[in-house]
């Protein structure tokens, strides 16, 4: 409804090419901004409710919390069968 409303506003302002070379303030200018900002109000109202409706539906998980007892990342266990690093023993 509000994309028809804008359509014919900018049609009243190009009326008989009235808004070439119209001034600011003037009337043709006025109903192209009327016309611009209808279409703002519009995609901000569409933005909020896609927002609303991802907040709903698809919500952003949690982070994880901290294990107890550790301050912060670490390094992964080593893997099964992987020998242990540092110096080697004698043969």
């Amino acid at each position: 409804m509000l994309e028809a409303v804008s359509e014919y506003l900018v049609a009243a302002a190009r009326w008989r090419g009235q808004n070439r070379g119209a001034e600011l303030g003037s009337p043709p200018k006025m109903l192209m901004r009327a016309a611009s900002d209808s279409l703002s109000a519009l995609a901000l109202g569409h933005q909020a409710d896609l927002a609303i409706l991802r907040a709903e539906y698809d919500p952003t998980p949690p982070p994880p919390s901290p294990s107890p007892g550790r301050t912060g990342p670490g390094l992964p266990p080593a893997p099964p069968g992987v020998p242990p690093t540092g110096a080697a023993r004698g043969r």
